[in-house]
């Protein structure tokens, strides 16, 4: 069985998506640069904050990325989340593993600021024992470096973990700490992304994860 089970967030634990587009788009009305839809930024997040900043810029003012993430990083960690949600089933899966004796955490692409916001209001229930963001001079995932780190704060083997999460990049994070990972079908890739990125297992609600993490 496993030892524990690291989540990523947003699209995983949380559907961030209205707020993700709605701050992007108060720092893009700043600079008087056109707004972003919720399918770019749908298709923009999931690889830290800085290449969302990228994407949602206009091509000819690339230039002013690090200016502009700052600027949006100032608004998202201000943002109060009203329009973030939990995905259905999600409470019960998490208790469900808790009684299993899995410690749960966090390893996600978003700011480590705004990762301590949603862990003490919408994530405090879970009881994750890390919740792990993007932090200055630490290489975001797909790199392991976080979530091997926080592996061995947490005193488990990666091959006693498994990696959940939405995106390409949790595909990739898990083979490159060594560990089993779990691609959920209600996030932000497509099942054809995720095959692409080389996904092997995948949980299409909240029921048929709890079930598979229980039995790997």
């Amino acid at each position: 069985m496993l030892k524990a089970v690291l989540f990523d967030l947003d699209g995983t634990i949380l559907d961030t998506l209205p707020d993700l587009n709605a701050c992007m788009n108060a720092a893009l009305a700043d600079y008087g640069f056109p707004a972003i839809d919720r399918a770019q930024t749908m298709a923009y997040v999931g690889h830290g904050g800085r290449n969302f900043a990228l994407a949602a810029l206009p091509a000819d003012k690339r230039e002013l990325v690090d200016e502009f993430y700052a600027h949006y990083c100032a608004i998202h960690v201000r943002c109060k989340n009203e329009q973030t949600k939990p995905f259905p089933g999600e409470s019960d899966c998490m208790a469900a593993l808790r009684r299993a004796g899995m410690r749960l955490a966090v390893v996600t692409n978003k700011s480590q600021a705004a990762a301590d916001i949603l862990g003490a209001t919408l994530l405090r229930e879970y009881g994750f024992a890390e919740i792990v963001g993007n932090r200055p001079n630490v290489p975001v995932k797909p790199d392991p470096t976080s979530t091997l780190a926080l592996l061995d704060r947490l005193g488990v083997h990666p091959s006693e973990a498994a990696f959940v999460g939405d995106g390409d990049t949790d595909v990739q994070t898990a083979k490159n700490a060594g560990m089993r990972s779990v691609s959920v079908l209600w996030g932000y890739r497509s099942k054809q992304e995720l095959l692409k990125a080389g996904a092997e297992r995948f949980a299409s609600d909240f029921t048929e994860l709890q079930q598979l993490l229980l039995t790997l």
